[in-house]
């Protein structure tokens, strides 16, 4: 039943019987192409929630921020000696690897972000060449429905026409 049907002629339009059969079957083919679209619409949604939930982004940020707090507190103590702090080897090292940390923190949650603009993207363009497919459907069927609507007041006209008159 792909394309235009051929409905059987009877009484006073068409057969009934193929005019519904054709409609159920336009419909199943809708629900259907809903259903495939509403899956892969949720894989899509999957995937960036899995990409988002990265949890090496927050290991790396809990080792900065620990970083952080320690050299704090080494200026702190060395503050609270009454000599003003040095930075060592040692410690230029450690605000150095905290740095490529954060740095490469931030490198990672860029390309996830990358990623899951590009798969929203691809889902979405997807839900909108469907909507289209789904739109000329409905346009064809209304414009089918409204030729088969004036055939039957045609023919309907034409049996009021002949009818003898009492």
């Amino acid at each position: 039943m792909v394309g235009m049907q051929n409905f059987r002629s009877a009484l006073g339009g068409f057969n009934r019987n193929d005019v519904v059969n054709y409609i159920e079957y336009l419909n199943n083919q809708h629900k259907s192409q809903v259903a495939q679209l509403n899956t892969q619409l949720q894989n899509a949604q999957e995937a960036l929630a899995k990409a988002q939930a990265q949890p090496r982004n927050d290991e790396l940020l809990q080792k900065l921020e620990t970083a952080e707090a320690r050299c704090a507190q080494l200026e702190a103590q060395l503050a609270a000696a009454g000599t003003a702090p040095t930075p060592t080897d040692t410690e230029l090292e450690a605000y150095r690897r905290a740095e490529r940390v954060e740095r490469q923190a931030q490198e990672r949650a860029s390309q996830i972000y990358t990623k899951a603009n590009a798969v929203l993207a691809d889902a979405t363009a997807k839900v909108n060449s469907a909507a289209d497919g789904m739109k000329a459907v409905a346009a064809q069927m209304s414009t089918q429905l409204e030729a088969a609507q004036q055939q039957l007041d045609e023919a309907t006209a034409a049996m009021y026409a002949i009818r003898p008159e009492d």
